[in-house]
């Protein structure tokens, strides 16, 4: 029975709700912003019920119906023409706002014509949110799939694509097929997305208006685009290699809470694999659970404040953490055979056992996850279950090695640890939404994550009114003291409620706890369905919950289970019409139309749905039963939102007790003291406002939580993303015939600037020589302590100040080894090896034993003053020289592009004048490569010299004929010059000496940089080509270099843009062999560095918590590091292309992409079975034939105090110990 609050706790109730009161009050009187913009879009609506809504005139809804009469009498050919009409008055400059009302009229009346629905108002409403790029919340039954194809219409009218993104590839199917016809009725087409569709049919639904496919789906075509070598209609590479993804412009996400709210951190991960030792995940599990068998036995009391606390490791339930304390550590290097966690080869083990201690105390079987046979590969493994909709998430997995833990505390009951992989592409979806340029969602729960939506997304979240008003019965919660009370009562109502016949819904959080209740009502002898996350009941997900609307009805459920499916109060005719033909049928999709009509209409008849319909009405509607909080309001209102759908009567009551998950951690004290000073006793419960409040605070502190967390991954992520951004622009830019030769000259010019910058910077000679001087003498020198100073200048300098430190660094070296006062510790060994190699020094450790710790420092300086003096610097004289800068830089030029310069030639010239003859050398030196390099070409391809094991495919050892014939097409304007004979009778090497001779011929003596100027020429004093300006050029093309180009492609283009097209046309000409090679080159050398770099980020993500421990901010050290390393990579990109590209007949990059023409084939694209999205970043086991040995250390261990190996004589801990941890 409720028990009565006192006076005291209703003052406090008062005082404490007053706000809350107030703010009531000012509603009622000036109503809520959401009311205000809904009355602003004409739907006005009081609050009583029965009442009519009014539609104001003039509003964007009054003109919406105004049109409906004017589509009404258009024939169905005149509604089909309706979006040419509507693309041709965009293109005369309407905007698509001033086309709304037209589109959605059409839209409304297409849908009337060809599926019998008609939308209703609030429906418009939802439709003009969703267009404005917002999120509209509607509840269950409103009909959200409808509402979608109102923007969809719309801004498909601009033509680049508009994707809906559903939560299953069946909603995908299902809601495409089912919205089709109205899409055709309006002269739009519309496809969708599947897992097992090949690129050809991506491109093809792509191609369409309209797209519908999953969040993974559109994620990883995105991502396998960004992997592939060619964009789409390329025709030199097959469709498999080519894109498949138009831009990514409109997306319409249905339960967008789910997806950009639940599933934001997951990043999306195409991998490769990455070899590990799995033992160590094994080692760590036995590591964690002999700690925690040691804090049991060690404390009595680990269960307080919230939070598992005790000598070893903490376990903070709030925060969802686990860390070893000072003792953990010690204790846990004890059991692991460690010398110590922070030493080389050993910083990864907290990582592992926190993450150990994680599996074992925060992650429990059948609430987090599931232990069973993967339905895929049978194989024992573990699935996750997802903590809002109850359902298994198969092929997803845990990052940072926290699934491996999990694997490995069920290692003994058959489950494999799978191997971790590297990542080769990733993105997390919510940075991916963040790649469109307008986003709008529909759920049925968005208001209460109104804020985080705003922060992230900028996107406003409104409340559309339901057609109907909502009648449903929210009871106040009711509260006991421990779980056996509330179960009792829950499975009491359920009796009474039962016995009237009323359907009911019963909510879980967990497997566990729907399984307990499903005990609990069968021995009360009570009928019910049962669903959860276990593969035998989830697999009737579907069919269970569309029938418990039926009259009798009891089913269990996870929370969310069986979200998009509607609960009809009678019965749902379909899910029965689907049960019968699913024998006959692979997917309900397939059902003829006919024959799915004429089996409904049989059930309905039969099963009387209607008439339950109307009986269960009258019985009070759907009945929800919720038996514990979720820590999301939002997934409490989405249970609660099963009932009352369209109208319909309902009612829902949630019942808690002191011991449930969400009051325990957050206010579980509080609600006790409350409830003592009350005087409640056992069995009693009570019904409050008050305790309901703070139920949603603590909810509400639950939801931050989670927000601050998924806020922090963003800004982890958010360096990831600007990187992901430039490489994948860059390397579009590629793909979309960027001409890669005005690329890599740019990275020679810039290479050969920098190396000038260096090498003749006044201040390289005496840096050089300060470096030089600091090896010799052991003592650090600047540069500036040499500027200008002749050699003898320098060497003395050098010397003195060697002389000075010396008496310095030998007290320093007594101190070290024999600063104690105990002599028993004093280091003599390592005393010696310190000075004899110092100072290259040969004293027995016997003789300084003999001379004293007193008169060590007199025995020791002269010797260490003769050795300086002995020291020779003459090898560094020449650093001092003039001339070394320029010595080196021409040095460099030597090594890096095999250009040799005379020095005379640039002796006394300034910088500029250096940089220009140096890149004209370059550019020479390339010319001369487009000459030979088709040559290599077709000699590699028809008289490949190589053993066939290095032989590219396709290649011949010698085909003479087939040469023959090459060299007569590829050189066709000096086929004169080509015998055949010749290439019968001269040998390989006269052969080539010919050809080239031929393709020198062939290359015209006007290069791209002539057109360079005549595009300066064309363009000076414009900005866009007029057409007279591509006449020029184009008769410049043609009457020079014989190019014919149609003057409309250079009419209307930038300078940048002509010079891309008349580069590329050249290309296509006279080089199109180092064109190929040029871009393969380019995108070998990006794509390796990206992954190579993906790897490093990976490393940092992980061990950069470690920076903590010295009191800096790992996300500050995270971004700053992460930039650092993309700059590097960038840097490495260009010096490796612009080095490559002289010698690529022998460069391995080279030779394994596109430079023997003809045979060549880009990096194999990923195979397009569609990869599972990861809850966190680890990808599924890649299976091989034999697994790689690793290469392990089996060396003796060192101990901390044992003498370091080295020889030093030092202890280990004080000397490589030290210098290995740094």
């Amino acid at each position: 029975m409720p028990v009565q609050t006192s006076f005291l706790d209703r003052l406090i109730e008062f005082f404490s709700s007053f706000p809350e009161m107030v703010g009531k009050l000012l509603l009622s009187i000036l109503g809520d912003s959401n009311e205000r913009y809904v009355r602003s879009l004409g739907f006005v609506r009081s609050n009583k019920p029965d009442s009519v809504p009014k539609i104001t005139p003039g509003t964007i809804l009054a003109k919406i119906n105004d049109v409906e009469p004017e589509m009404l009498a258009l024939s169905d050919d005149e509604l089909r023409q309706m979006a040419t009409k509507l693309r041709a008055r965009l293109a005369q400059g309407e905007t698509l706002d001033s086309l709304l009302p037209v589109a959605f009229a059409a839209c409304r009346e297409s849908a009337r014509r060809s599926k019998n629905m008609r939308h209703f108002d609030v429906q418009m409403l939802g439709g003009i949110v969703l267009h404005r790029g917002n999120i509209a919340e509607m509840v269950t039954g409103e009909g959200k799939t409808l509402v979608a194809t109102l923007p969809a219409v719309l801004n498909a009218i601009e033509g680049k694509g508009v994707h809906v993104i559903t939560v299953n590839d069946y909603l995908a199917r299902r809601d495409c097929e089912w919205m089709l016809p109205i899409y055709r009725g309006v002269g739009l087409s519309a496809g969708f997305i599947q897992s097992d569709m090949d690129p050809v049919q991506r491109r093809e639904a792509y191609e369409c208006d309209i797209t519908y496919g999953t969040n993974s789906e559109f994620g990883f075509d995105y991502l396998r685009d960004n992997m592939k070598p060619a964009r789409w209609g390329d025709s030199s590479y097959d469709a498999y290699g080519q894109q498949c993804q138009k831009g990514l412009h409109f997306a319409i996400i249905d339960e967008v809470d789910n997806i950009l709210i639940d599933e934001a951190r997951t990043p999306l991960i195409i991998s490769g694999q990455a070899f590990s030792d799995l033992r160590k995940y094994t080692k760590a599990n036995e590591v964690a659970v002999r700690l925690a068998d040691l804090q049991r036995n060690a404390t009595k009391d680990s269960a307080e404040a919230g939070f598992l606390n005790g000598p070893f490791f903490e376990v903070k339930e709030k925060e969802h953490t686990c860390h070893l304390t000072d003792d953990g550590i010690r204790k846990a290097e004890e059991l692991a055979g460690v010398e110590s966690f922070y030493t080389a080869g050993n910083m990864e083990w907290p990582h592992l056992i926190d993450n150990s201690l994680k599996a074992h105390h925060l992650y429990k079987k059948d609430k987090q996850y599931a232990v069973m046979n993967h339905p895929e590969s049978g194989e024992m493994s573990i699935v996750i279950i997802d903590e809002f909709t109850g359902r298994l998430m198969v092929g997803r997995q845990w990052s940072d090695g926290l699934h491996q833990a999990v694997e490995a505390k069920h290692y003994r009951e058959g489950v494999k640890i799978k191997e971790e992989t590297q990542t080769l592409a990733t993105i997390t979806l919510q940075n991916f939404f963040k790649l469109y340029k307008k986003v709008c969602g529909m759920t049925g729960t968005a208001m209460t994550e109104a804020d985080e939506f705003w922060k992230i997304y900028k996107l406003e979240v409104f409340a559309i009114p339901t057609n109907r008003p909502l009648i449903r019965i929210n009871h106040a919660d009711t509260v006991f003291r421990s779980e056996k009370e509330k179960w009792k009562a829950v499975v009491e109502e359920v009796v009474e409620v039962h016995q009237t016949g009323r359907p009911i819904l019963i909510g879980t959080t967990d497997v566990d706890k729907s399984i307990k209740l499903s005990e609990l009502l069968k021995r009360k002898g009570i009928k019910h369905e049962l669903l959860n996350a276990l593969p035998e009941h989830a697999a009737r997900e579907s069919e269970i919950v569309s029938q418990a609307g039926r009259i009798g009805a009891l089913t269990i459920a996870t929370n969310m289970a069986g979200r998009g499916t509607d609960i009809i109060l009678g019965g749902n005719p379909e899910a029965m019409g689907w049960a019968v033909l699913k024998t006959k049928y692979a997917s309900r999709l397939e059902v003829p139309e006919d024959e799915w009509k004429i089996i409904i209409t049989d059930i309905e008849t039969k099963e009387k749905t209607k008439e339950e319909g109307r009986k269960v009405k009258d019985l009070g509607g759907l009945h929800i039963v919720g038996t514990e909080r979720h820590d999301s309001r939002r997934i409490d209102n989405q249970l609660r939102g099963r009932a009352g759908r369209q109208g319909d009567p309902g009612s829902s009551r949630f019942y808690l007790s002191l011991q449930d998950d969400l009051m325990r951690i957050f206010m579980g004290e509080w609600v006790a003291n409350v409830l003592t000073r009350l005087g409640m006793e056992e069995g009693q419960a009570i019904e409050s406002p008050m305790v309901s409040r703070q139920i949603q605070k603590a909810q509400k502190k639950v939801e931050e939580r989670h927000f601050e967390s998924r806020k922090h991954l963003l800004e982890y992520d958010e360096v990831m993303d600007t990187q992901r951004r430039r490489v994948y622009g860059y390397r579009q830019e590629i793909l979309n015939d960027t001409n890669c030769k005005i690329r890599i000259l740019e990275m020679i010019a810039h290479q050969i600037k920098m190396a000038i910058d260096r090498f003749l910077d006044r201040k390289y000679g005496a840096d050089s020589f300060a470096q030089y001087a600091s090896d010799k003498l052991g003592v650090e020198f600047k540069g500036s302590d040499f500027d200008r100073s002749t050699f003898e200048e320098a060497e003395l300098y050098a010397k003195n100040k060697a002389h000075s430190v010396t008496l310095t660094q030998l007290q320093d070296f007594i101190e070290e080894n024999l600063g104690s006062d105990d002599e028993s510790e004093w280091n003599w060994q390592a005393l010696t090896n310190q000075v004899n190699k110092r100072w290259e020094l040969e004293n027995a450790e016997k003789t300084l034993k003999s001379v004293g710790k007193s008169d060590l420092v007199e025995y020791l300086a002269q010797q260490t003053e003769d050795s300086v003096e002995k020291i020779s610097l003459q090898e560094g004289s020449i650093l001092l020289q003039s001339k070394w800068g320029l010595a080196s830089l021409l040095n460099w030029m030597k090594l890096k592009f095999q250009i040799d310069v005379p020095e005379s030639s640039l002796t006394n010239q300034p910088s500029p004048e250096v940089e220009k003859i140096l890149v004209g050398k370059a550019k020479e030196l390339y010319r001369q490569k487009e000459i030979t390099f088709p040559v290599a070409a077709g000699m590699a391809k028809f008289m490949n010299e190589g053993p066939a094991s290095q032989a590219v495919p396709g290649s011949q050892k010698y085909n003479r004929e087939g040469l023959y014939r090459w060299a007569q097409s590829r050189f066709h304007q000096f086929a004169n010059d080509l015998s055949e004979e010749s290439f019968r009778t001269l040998s390989r090497a006269e052969i080539q000496q010919l050809l080239v001779l031929v393709s020198s011929k062939a290359m015209p003596e006007i290069g791209q940089a002539d057109i360079d100027h005549k595009l300066g020429e064309a363009f000076h004093g414009t900005q866009v080509s007029e057409e007279g300006d591509a006449k020029d050029l184009c008769d410049y093309m043609r009457t020079q270099l014989q190019i014919e180009i149609p003057t409309e492609k250079l009419t209307g283009v930038s300078q940048d843009a002509a010079r891309q097209i008349m580069w590329n046309v050249f290309d296509d000409h006279y080089r199109p062999e180092m064109r190929i090679m040029e871009r393969g080159l380019v995108l070998a050398q990006l794509d390796s560095t990206w992954k190579n770099h993906l790897y490093v980020m990976d490393h940092l993500r992980s061990t950069v918590g470690l920076r903590g421990y010295a009191q800096e901010d790992p996300k500050t050290v995270y971004k700053r590091e992460g930039m650092k390393e993309f700059e590097a990579m960038w840097e490495g990109v260009e010096e490796r292309v612009s080095e490559i590209v002289f010698r690529m007949e022998d460069a391995d990059e080279v030779q394994d992409t596109v430079w023997v023409i003809g045979s060549a084939v880009h990096e194999a694209a990923p195979k397009l079975q569609a990869p599972e999205a990861q809850s966190g970043g680890a990808p599924e086991e890649i299976k091989q034939d034999k697994k790689v040995e690793t290469i392990r250390n089996f060396g003796e261990r060192i101990g901390r105090n044992d003498p370091c190996s080295c020889g030093s004589g030092k202890k280990f801990k004080n000397c490589c110990m030290r210098t290995n941890a740094v």
